[in-house]
């Protein structure tokens, strides 16, 4: 299992992605991201990063790492 932050443009992004997320099971969390907090992003817990880049992008997700 690795640890990896995805980043998103908007909170309402983020909060997309974490309920696709929990509703596959995959652990993760909300962070804010960049010096004065204006992206958000999403600490994941899985095994492939890839994979996680291949549901978002199937899902309709915009993300920007």
């Amino acid at each position: 299992m690795q640890t990896f932050i995805v980043r998103f443009p908007s909170v309402t992004y983020a909060q997309k992605a974490l309920r696709l997320l929990d509703e596959k099971n995959i652990r993760s969390r909300l962070t804010r991201e960049g010096a004065r907090g204006c992206s958000y992003g999403l600490e994941i817990y899985a095994q492939s990063q890839e994979s996680i880049y291949a549901l978002l992008e199937d899902s309709g997700i915009i993300f920007l790492s």
